[in-house]
């Protein structure tokens, strides 16, 4: 089975947690009740606009066996809420391979050897650069159903961590594809194969 992305875990609730905790303190200590109203806002701030909106970009799993590809589906606000609150409900959603009619490749697949690799000195830009990483360059499979439907399962974050290990996975994966049932778009002119 070929794994991409990271699931949805405890993060997001426990950052906004520990962030609110900051105001809440010095509110329970002194008694301010505006630091508790103050408490609410971080915690609003960072649970429900920063992780509830950029949840697709840091947390985008999915997985592909034989027949099937299940994947988090984070279209509507409300699943990504659920996600966050109750990671461990998280149901994926499955889909047939033989139910795609095209796979384009979206974003630029470099030769590993050609990307430049930042010097990460301090912690902060070894965790940043992933990050910049994914949002500079989203690397996505839209599938495209039988049905019309689209569907979008990025590979950014993978390739912005490991993009030797990702080519190979998607080459892998591009491989267990009956190619004369699914028409694969940009496959060719990203050179993901630098064997």
């Amino acid at each position: 089975m070929l794994k991409f992305g990271k699931k949805v875990t405890y993060r997001p609730l426990i950052i906004s947690i520990l962030f609110t905790l900051i105001p809440l303190i010095p509110a329970i200590k002194f008694n301010w009740p505006l630091a508790y109203l103050l408490s609410l806002v971080v915690f609003s701030i960072i649970f429900f606009v920063y992780y509830l909106f950029n949840l697709p970009t840091t947390f985008n799993y999915w997985e592909a066996d034989v027949n099937v590809i299940r994947y988090n589906d984070m279209k509507k606000i409300s699943s990504r809420l659920v996600m966050m609150l109750a990671p461990f409900k998280n149901q994926l959603t499955t889909i047939k391979k033989q139910d795609i009619q095209s796979i384009t490749v979206n974003g630029k697949l470099a030769n590993p050897d050609e990307v430049a690799v930042p010097l990460q000195v301090t912690a902060y830009y070894a965790v940043l650069t992933p990050i910049l990483s994914m949002i500079k360059n989203p690397v996505t499979l839209e599938l495209t159903m039988k049905d019309g439907q689209t569907i979008s399962l990025s590979v950014a974050r993978d390739y912005a961590y490991s993009n030797k290990k990702t080519i190979e996975k998607l080459n892998q994966f591009f491989d267990s594809l009956d190619d004369a049932q699914i028409k694969i778009i940009n496959y060719s002119n990203h050179k993901i194969s630098f064997n």
